[in-house]
């Protein structure tokens, strides 16, 4: 490029970053004006205003009831429920900088456009991480449905914290791929602000570090994790007998949002036991391919780690829709090894297939909640799981050989 010319490029770029940045938060500003949505928003800052402000505990009678006279309902599989802090005290990390923002008008305006470049560079994030590096025409198609779908738009919407947890279970993934296992203990401390995300995962993954004897992934793990209580108890003393009280009481507390519980909706007699047949499958194939994947390199685990994250949607833990956001990874490992093999129809059929789903979820809520009038959105649980799981199985060879071996043997496919 002309030497010349070089300031003026780089004032045009700051110029549209500056004006992408205006469109953001004139956007954010006029969704929270609007009261659209904001519930799992709400939930966090009103519940770390109770505390910095008034002194109240998040778990308190009195701050569940300034949050229920705020919110109408949650986008759940069934709203309707009471609504109440749930999240260990430590989740002010986050939510802290916020509640700081005495307007709660600006302090949600600022919360959304804040997660809406999350969401971007988890997806940026998550492309790099599977080695995906499509044209960027493809790369659009793929992002289009993905960050237009179901699952992030209403998970942007209610200002869920499974946004900043996605965000950093990528940053794990990465810190691991580049051997970074001090900060990737850190921020795998970090993603347990929302444990029934993430449990599985987490769990996986410190199972498959002490397989590979990385011991300081696993040490940075606990020792943050004890720094995050220790902030928590600065915060509030009692906070971890309460939160205890709502794990040992979750089924008050936390929705249900399990196929088996879809599966005693719609078949009240035979449901409950073909929920825990469903369950025990899910718990055995989830078992076998954490044993497989076991002492194996990073392609096998990052795969056996998507599958993790699909299969936490059904085994059995409490899900809410925000929860599918972390099926964006799964997703794109699914277009990245479906690239190297089939370059030209993999991707199609995977993208036809993205599409397909995303429309008819949406068309299904949009039927469910506005046409029929109906609470219950059961029928939501089980598309693009479903369709994920079919595309992990597709993709596992290609993804969990080694590079090397995987590179001969695309050449050795390569038409003579």
């Amino acid at each position: 490029m002309d030497s010349r010319r070089a300031p003026f490029f780089l004032l045009l770029i700051i110029l549209l970053i500056i004006g992408m940045l205006g469109g953001l938060i004139w956007t954010s500003f006029h969704i929270a004006d609007s009261e659209i949505g904001g519930g799992w928003f709400w939930i966090e800052w009103i519940a770390m205003r109770s505390k910095i402000i008034d002194g109240l505990s998040p778990y308190s009678t009195t701050t569940s009831e300034r949050i229920q006279s705020q919110i109408d309902q949650l986008f759940t599989w069934i709203p309707g429920e009471d609504v109440q802090y749930t999240s260990p005290i430590f989740t002010g990390v986050v939510a802290l900088p916020f509640a700081f923002i005495p307007d709660p008008l600006w302090a949600r305006t600022a919360w959304l456009a804040v997660q809406f470049i999350v969401i971007l560079l988890t997806f940026l994030g998550a492309a790099r991480l599977v080695g995906w590096k499509p044209a960027w025409y493809i790369f659009t198609l793929v992002a289009l449905p993905v960050l237009l779908g179901l699952w992030t738009v209403s998970s942007w919407l209610e200002g869920s914290l499974v946004i900043w947890v996605n965000g950093l279970v990528v940053g794990v993934l990465l810190a691991i791929q580049s051997k970074r296992y001090d900060l990737a203990g850190i921020l795998l401390a970090l993603t347990m602000i929302q444990p029934m995300a993430v449990i599985l995962l987490v769990v996986f993954i410190l199972i498959w570090a002490g397989s590979r004897r990385m011991s300081h992934l696993i040490i940075w793990f606990f020792a943050a994790l004890a720094v995050l209580i220790a902030v928590g108890l600065f915060l509030s003393v009692d906070w971890l007998l309460e939160y205890i009280r709502i794990l040992w009481n979750y089924r008050e507390v936390y929705l249900p949002g399990t196929p088996g519980s879809a599966f005693q909706t719609w078949w009240p007699g035979f449901g409950h036991q073909l929920g825990w047949v469903f369950t025990g499958l899910m718990a055995v194939i989830l078992g076998l391919e954490w044993w497989l994947a076991l002492r194996r390199d990073f392609r096998w685990f990052l795969w056996t780690a998507c599958l993790t994250v699909v299969i936490s949607q059904w085994i059995g833990i409490p899900s809410r829709p925000d929860h599918y956001l972390l099926l964006i990874l799964p997703i794109l490992l699914i277009f990245a090894r479906l690239d190297e093999r089939f370059p030209v129809g993999g991707r199609w059929a995977a993208l036809v297939g993205l599409l397909a789903v995303t429309i008819w979820e949406w068309w299904l809520f949009n039927s469910i909640l506005i046409k029929a009038g109906s609470t219950s959105f059961w029928g939501l649980i089980f598309p693009l799981p479903f369709l994920l799981l079919i595309g992990l199985v597709w993709v596992r060879w290609w993804a969990i050989r080694p590079e090397r071996m995987l590179i001969e043997d695309l050449r050795f496919s390569e038409p003579i």
